[in-house]
C-alpha cells in the first residue's frame, strides 16, 4: 500500500471545509480532497464558511485561503479556534508573508498551489491531532 493509501484510509472518515473566494480553485480543491475524504464541503468566504459551524464538531478539518474579502483567512481561523479547538485547521496562501503570532493560529500552512509534499504532510498531522 502506498504511502498515500494508507494516510487516505485514516482520515477518509474525517469532514472536512475547505474556503477559498476564488470559484475554479475551490471547485479544483473539493474535487482533490474527495480523493482523500469521503465529506467535503465548501464556502466561497469567510463568513459563509463560519456560519458552517453551528454545531459543535461540524467539521474536523478546515483548510482556508488567506486572502478573501470581507473577513479574511486569519480572522476566519480566529474565529473557528475560539470554538472549536479540536479542529485541524490549515490556512493556504498564494503569497506566505504570515506573522509568528499567525502561525500559532494554524495547525498547517500550505503554500499554493499545495504540492504532494505539503498534503502528506498535513495528512500526517492530521491523524496525530485527531488520535487516528
Amino acid at each position: 500500500m502506498s504511502e498515500l493509501a494508507g494516510l487516505r484510509e485514516k482520515v477518509k472518515g474525517l469532514s472536512v471545509l475547505v474556503v477559498d473566494d476564488e470559484v475554479k480553485v475551490l471547485e479544483g480543491s473539493v474535487i482533490f480532497l474527495k480523493k482523500f475524504f469521503d465529506q467535503v464541503d465548501s464556502a466561497a468566504n469567510g463568513k459563509s464558511a463560519l456560519e458552517k459551524f453551528t454545531v459543535p464538531g461540524a467539521y474536523d478539518v478546515v483548510m482556508s485561503d488567506l486572502q478573501m474579502p470581507g473577513m479574511d483567512g486569519w480572522e476566519l481561523i480566529a474565529k473557528i479556534r475560539e470554538k472549536e479547538e479540536r479542529t485541524f485547521v490549515a490556512a493556504m496562501t498564494g503569497s506566505p508573508d504570515a506573522t509568528p503570532e499567525q502561525l500559532l493560529l494554524c495547525d498547517a500552512y500550505l503554500t499554493k498551489p499545495v504540492s504532494i509534499e505539503e498534503l502528506i504532510l498535513m495528512l500526517t498531522k492530521v491523524i496525530e491531532k485527531q488520535g487516528l
